[in-house]
């Protein structure tokens, strides 16, 4: 299969998934039916039922309203990323016709476009494959485990951190209604988790294979200039040959250029949801420490898992994304400039210093994402957990 072709049925099967939702990212004109409102009241039912319930909680015990609030983190995390979808659905869908664009222009261009274009692919499809499995399994647990305790042990807890006002869990019907009000929220959640993380993702992915094409373009100029270098050696006195290095410099000058403004282009459309998934799931790894460190309670346990998973998927992939901006930078100061006129060394001065002076992503305006922040943030949660401890209180 051609790029273009595996780009476009990845497009096609993340808007599938959107299209669960009522969330269709391609259309032109965005549609709230039946689905979209199901969708959107899910985070609401759990902010409504979930802070009145950890309200409660809390004047009982403090530790019964933190338990309550394992789940706070992720519902942050799932507005953003509904808000994002719902609020920039035009500059996402653009987003997503440009990559299949750049996929169906550079495949034309020969065998090594085709090899980093599909080397991309792969790359996306990797973490397709481990963000599914995470959230399948995590997921399925936590909707199952409170059946199997149920037939087995005849242990009632629910699949979400609050009971519902009026239902009593000790009764049959009461359990199996608050039981299926949990699964809503869960249901969408899960997917909706599924959705925010792709688009991001993929987006994020693409900034790698623009820097393996601009690599491929510098490396025909550089070729060029060896060629006019050694060409010295051999030609008559006067005799002069271009070698198109020309038109090599301008077209590297604006994909660098395009590679820029697509970073920023990226930044802008998820930085809220970005920042909003790391922060909140770092708070819901404090949530979950606090209550395991007190007593052992699986529904945390298992959203900590979550939590852990997703900011450190977030966070490699940041790292990656500063591995790629060095690359850019490498890359360009390694072309032999020397060769180039007067002219054309102003334009690859211009080049540089923007090459230099990358915009990285930054959580908030604080921490840049990578592994170093998801580090940082892990050491702070495991310190908070400890304090909230009740050995230690």
């Amino acid at each position: 299969m051609k790029p273009s072709q595996r780009m476009h049925g990845l497009v096609q099967h993340i808007n599938a998934v959107a299209q669960q939702l009522g969330l269709d990212m391609l259309t032109v004109k965005k549609e709230y039916i039946f689905r979209t409102w199901v969708t959107i009241s899910a985070p609401l039912t759990y902010a409504v039922f979930g802070v009145y319930w950890g309200f409660l909680e809390a004047r009982r015990h403090w530790l019964e309203g933190i338990k309550s609030s394992i789940m706070l983190g992720g519902l942050v995390s799932g507005s953003a990323k509904l808000l994002t979808i719902l609020l920039r659905h035009t500059p996402i869908r653009d987003l997503l016709h440009f990559i299949i664009k750049i996929c169906e222009d550079y495949e034309q261009r020969g065998v090594d476009f085709i090899h980093a274009l599909n080397f991309g692919i792969d790359r996306v499809y990797k973490i397709q494959r481990i963000i599914f499995v995470g959230y399948s399994i995590t997921f399925l647990i936590m909707l199952l485990m409170p059946l199997v305790l149920l037939f087995y042990k005849g242990i009632r807890i629910t699949v979400m951190p609050y009971e519902i006002p009026g239902l009593s869990i000790d009764s049959n019907i009461g359990y199996g209604l608050t039981y299926l009000q949990h699964t809503i929220p869960e249901v969408v959640g899960g997917i909706g988790f599924y959705l925010g993380d792709m688009l991001v993702l993929l987006a994020l992915n693409q900034i790698q294979t623009f820097a393996d094409i601009f690599q491929l373009k510098a490396t025909a100029l550089n070729d060029a200039l060896e060629r006019k270098e050694q060409s010295r050696y051999v030609c008559n006195v006067g005799e002069y040959k271009d070698f198109n290095i020309q038109a090599l410099l301008m077209d590297l000058i604006n994909w660098h250029q395009l590679f820029v403004d697509y970073c920023e282009l990226v930044e802008k459309i998820y930085d809220n949801l970005i920042a909003a998934q790391v922060f909140a799931a770092s708070v819901s790894i404090v949530i979950c420490l606090c209550v395991n460190l007190n007593e052992f309670d699986l529904i945390s346990a298992i959203f900590f898992l979550v939590s852990a998973y997703s900011m450190s998927v977030y966070c490699i992939v940041g790292t990656q994304i500063e591995f790629a901006y060095d690359q850019v930078y490498q890359t360009v100061s390694c072309l032999s400039w020397h060769e180039l006129s007067c002219e054309q060394r102003k334009l690859y001065m211009m080049m540089l210093q923007r090459a230099q002076n990358m915009k990285i992503i930054v959580l908030l305006g604080i921490t840049p994402l990578s592994l170093g922040t998801a580090l940082q943030a892990s050491e702070l949660d495991f310190c908070f957990g400890n304090l909230l401890a009740k050995d230690n209180i």
